[in-house]
This record gives structure tokens, sequence and C-alpha cells, in this order.
């Protein structure tokens, strides 16, 4: 199975002994009163596999670079370095093919960025990922089913809680920010089943689909206009239907003998009817893409208005030398005097290259959209061939029903009259049942805006989260949890049900104990069904909120629970697990179980991870 195993962590800077801490890739145990560095020590961790920022301590002055160390799935150990405050550096991760613990005169053999980017492969996130088999995976981050790469910040919130995660009210592995709820939920999923969601269709947006609507209901408004005016002074279905029936049976009588001439022309009728709707259906579509074609022309004039802009600027700066490297045009310096200050040089080819940047990207988005234009064109002149020939044909039927008509007289013109008659009739009833056509359109366009569909998505099956629930049981029964066979995971909650309250309603003791729970039994179920994890557990306070060095009160659970916790994890853990507590000497077992005590005092055992400011050692 491939898991990344800490090796060590390290704080380096000029004129300061390195401070340095080991792991044990089994169980490693760091304990200690408050305000010692225990925390601080995740916060590194963090910091170095992506974190924005690391948190300021007295203690970190004069330390410039922290070195995280980690053994890779293939055996290969190396160092990741970053610098602990903003700068140049700030945004990079350099990483050693090698265990270092001072990298001052050693050149780096990569340069990855902190930040997780979906494009590129030279960031710390993408290294990670494809050290454990996840890189490319993709998570849905929205209900329109909109995905997003799995970065390794999404898998931090699984492996790495902090004191304030763990007893936080929010559901174990999510934020607590709504807007993230549904990206995070996707990650679990991933971690429990090993299925991502490259596989979903996206669906439109809410403004997507208002602009659809409109440009609908713009064109079949327009349309209903059209016939409502042919209408006017009409008289009603009914009474046209009443005028038709007495009209068809007068004709009838009249044309008892001219039954297959009749018949003919009723054939000729129904294509007409067809060709019409065929012909109206045509319209409609013309008229739609002329309307998307006048707002893409728009955009088109204001993509051309971005770049002529964009050439001013790059002309501007050209013609005042600020784009070219040469004498300073602000201090006059030479170049092999230019320090490439913010207000020389180097500015001057940031904006050169920001521009540049901006005007491929404008070229890129104008092509593509002349390129749509170019097909609605093709289609609005398909269309109006097509409108056209049926206009064409329109005209050829409607000659072939006169011809009809004119045959069925007989010379009489009273029976001429009856069939004009009939055909306005006719004609006059089609308008109407358009009218409830386009009725119906408008109808049914509202009613898909007012209903609120959302995509269904496969999430995590009842016999992954039983599967899943009996893990998580099993740990808690190890440590002596009261009640801890009424615990269940709830997959449709993504939370920890306890004696049939969620987490958040009980206390930040039971509250950590739970989110330790989950994590651990979370790790150990990818590991025995050989599933993708970090492979490390680092757990900040899962027993004890705090506790001063002298304070005899006691914890918010049984006492045994704590020594139940330390031996379950030292014997029926696969991984590795970091444990930081406010907790005096333990009986650990196991030969690989490593525990580093910090004392708070200058002159007995070791203070914190970082030595103590002079202030502390002068009091």
């Amino acid at each position: 199975m491939k898991r990344i195993t800490l090796l060590h962590l390290t704080f380096t800077g000029d004129d300061k002994e390195p401070a340095s801490i080991d792991f044990s890739p089994s169980v490693t145990v760091i304990h200690g009163p408050s305000d010692t560095g225990k925390s601080f020590i995740v916060d590194a961790i963090d910091f170095v596999l992506g974190a924005r920022e690391l948190k300021e301590i007295p203690e970190r002055k004069g330390y410039t670079r922290v070195l995280l160390g980690m053994e890779l799935p293939n055996s290969e150990r190396i160092t990741l370095a970053r610098s602990v405050g903003g700068g140049k550096d700030g945004g990079k991760v350099y990483l050693y093919q090698s265990c270092i613990r001072d990298e001052s005169s050693i050149a780096p053999d990569r340069e990855l960025a902190a930040k997780h980017d979906t494009k590129k492969t030279d960031n710390i996130s993408r290294f990670l990922l494809s050290q454990i088999g996840l890189d490319g995976k993709k998570v849905r981050k929205n209900k329109y089913n909109e995905t997003n790469t799995l970065s390794f910040r999404d898998l931090i919130r699984l492996c790495l809680i902090d004191e304030i995660k763990i007893q936080s009210e929010y559901n174990p592995g999510f934020s607590g920010q709504s807007i993230h709820k549904t990206k995070e939920a996707s990650v679990i999923k991933l971690i429990l089943t090993g299925e991502d969601d490259s596989d979903l269709i996206a669906v439109p947006t809410p403004k997507q689909k208002r602009l659809l609507r409109e440009a609908q209901q713009e064109i079949v408004q327009r349309m209903l206009r059209e016939i409502e005016l042919q209408l006017q002074d009409v008289a009603e279905p009914k009474n046209l239907s009443e005028q038709l029936d007495r009209l068809n049976a007068e004709i009838d009588e009249r044309n008892a003998k001219l039954e297959p001439l009749l018949e003919k022309r009723n054939e000729f009728l129904a294509v007409y009817k067809q060709r019409q709707t065929e012909n109206d259906f045509c319209s409609m579509e013309k008229s739609e893409a002329e309307t998307l074609r006048s707002r893409f022309t728009i955009l088109e004039k204001q993509y051309e208005s971005d770049l002529a802009r964009l050439e001013m600027i790059e002309e501007t700066g050209n013609l005042l030398g600020y784009f070219q490297q040469g004498i300073c045009v602000f201090c006059g310096a030479e170049p092999s005097k230019q320090h490439l200050e913010p207000e020389c040089g180097g500015a001057g080819n940031v904006l050169s290259n920001s521009v540049h940047a901006e005007t491929q990207k404008i070229l890129g988005l104008l092509n593509d959209l002349r390129v749509t234009i170019e097909h609605l064109d093709a289609r609005i002149s398909v269309l109006q061939m097509a409108i056209d020939t049926s206009h064409q044909e329109i005209e050829s039927i409607e000659q072939q029903i006169n011809i009809f008509d004119a045959r069925m007289n007989l010379g009489t013109r009273s029976l001429q009259e009856l069939l004009t008659e009939r055909s306005k009739v006719e004609k006059y009833l089609g308008f109407y049942e358009q009218v409830k056509t386009y009725d119906n359109m408008l109808r049914q366009i509202t009613d898909e805006a007012a209903s609120k569909t959302t995509p269904e998505v496969t999430g995590i099956s009842q016999s992954v989260e039983e599967d899943f629930s009996r893990q998580l049981v099993e740990r808690l029964v190890a440590w002596g949890y009261p009640s801890a066979e009424s615990v269940h995971y709830d997959s449709q909650k993504y939370d920890i049900v306890a004696d049939e309250q969620s987490r958040s309603a009980h206390g930040k003791g039971v509250r950590a104990i739970l989110h330790a729970a989950f994590t651990i039994a979370l790790a150990q179920y990818c590991f025995k069904r050989g599933m993708p994890f970090p492979g490390f557990v680092v757990l900040d306070s899962p027993l004890v909120t705090y506790r001063s060095p002298d304070s005899g009160e006691d914890d918010e659970l049984p006492g045994e629970l704590g020594e139940a916790f330390y031996r379950d994890i030292q014997t029926n853990f696969d991984g590795q697990i970091i444990v930081i507590e406010n907790t005096d000497s333990l009986e650990l077992i196991g030969t690989e179980t490593k525990e580093i005590c910090f004392t708070k005092q200058i002159n007995e055992g070791r203070y914190g991870f970082l030595p103590a400011v002079e202030d502390e050692i002068i009091k």
C-alpha cells in the first residue's frame, strides 16, 4: 500500500541551533504542559504541506526555515523545506532527495509551489497526491455537478487534526463553511469508496438557465403577439367551431358527388398544416439563433476593446522605456548599476508580462467566440433556406387547394364562397390552436424555472456505511467508551451519532474523542482494504482539552479511557500516528513507540519544541 511516513520536523535559522524532533514510524506521543510548542508542531507540519501561513510564536524568532523529513511509498527519503516568513520564497516548497536537517549548503533538487494547481505538476499538492495514487481524481463541488480536482489540502482535514478542529461542532472532515460542504462530502466518499466524480455530467447553473429561459420567453412572446394581432375582431373559438360545422355540412351536401376530389383536397390541407407548423418552428429557432448572435457580437466588440486597451498600454510602456531594460527612467541608473527595485525594471517586466498574458488570454477567447459566431451564422443561413423552401411549398400547396376548390364549385359562385369562408374559419381556428400551444410553452418554461430539481448523485452505499461504522465501534469499544455499541456513522449527514445524538450535541471532550475515533477508524479502514490514504495521522489533544502542569482536575471522560486509547493505537493501528496531549508520563509499550516530554522548565529535560526565549530564561 502507498503510504507516506513523517521522519522529522526541524527549524533552522542563521545563528540559531537547529530545533528538531524525530517521529516514530508507528506511534509518537508528545506531551507536557501548555505553551511548550506542542500544537505548534501540528501547525508547522501543516505549513510545509501547503497551508497559507505559519502561526507566529515568540520562540520562533530567528528561525527562517522549517524542514519536514518523510519517507515516500517507494522507501525513498526526502526533505521538504519552506521559508517561515513571506517574501519571494513564501510560496515555494524546496525538495531535497535525502533526509537532511540543514539545507544551508545544499541546493534543492526541485522547487514546488505551495498552492495546488490543476494544470501544473510542480506543486506540493500534486507531488504528494501522485505518491499515494490520488493525483487527477475529481470531486463534486456543488449541486450542479461541477467538479474540482482533488487537492492534498482536501485530505489534510482527514489526517491532521489540530486542537480546535478536534473539539469543534463541525462534522469530522468538514471545515464548517457551507460553500465547501458538497466538496468535503465528496472527498470523504472518495476515501471510503475509492470512487471519484469524474463521470458526473454538469447541469446548467441558475444564471445559465435564466438566460436560456429569457431567450425562449422572448421568442415565444414575440410570435404570440403576431398571432394575436391577426385575431383582432375575430369571433371566439366556440363560435368559429359552430360556423365551421355549418359550413362543412352545407359543403358536404353540395359535394356528395365530388367525394374523391374532396378527399384529395383534404390530403393537401393536412400537408399544408404540417408544413406551416414546421415553418413556425424553423422561424422560432432562427429567431433564437439571431438573438444569441446579437449578444455574441456585443461580447466580440468588448474583447476587441480590451485588446485595444492592452495594446495602448504596451505601446505607452515601450515609448516610456518602462518595459525595456536600459537607463532607468526614474533614477537614471545604468543597467549594470540597477538593483531591480520595484520602481525600476523589475516592476516593468512584471507589468509587461501581465499585459502579454492578458492579451493572449483575450485573443484565445476572441478566437473561440468568432468560431462560435461562424457556426451560428451557418445555422441561421440553413434555417433561412429551410424557411424559404417551406414558404414555396406552402404557396404551392395553397395553389393546389385553390385548384380543387375551383373544380368543386362546378361553376357556382355560392360553393366557392362557402369554401373560401371555410378556409378563413379554419385559418383562424388554427391561429387559436397556436395561441394555446404558445401559452403552454410559456407555462412550461415558467414551471421549469420554479422547479428546483437537483441532479441525483451516488453517495456512500449502506454496506460501506455499515463497514465503516463497525470500524468506528471497534475503536471505541477498545477504548472503553461508554455506550460504544450505540455509535454509528450517518452517511447521509456525514456525521457520527452517539446515544441517538449527533456529535455536535455532546460536550467538547466527547466531541474530541469521537473525532479521534473517526480519524483513526478512517485511516485503518483504508489500510485494511488497500485504499489510498496519506499514511499518517496527527491528533492534537484527543483526550484532554487543557490542563496546567500542577492541575489536579479530573478529565471530562473516565481516566481509564486514556490508558485504553494509548494501548489500542500501539497494538491495533497499521499506520503512523502522532498524538499531542497535556498529560503526564505514560506507560507506553512497543519497541517502535516514541515518547517525547516537554517540561517548560529551563534546567529540567526538554523545555519545549523550540528553545525558551530570553524573557523566559530570565524568569
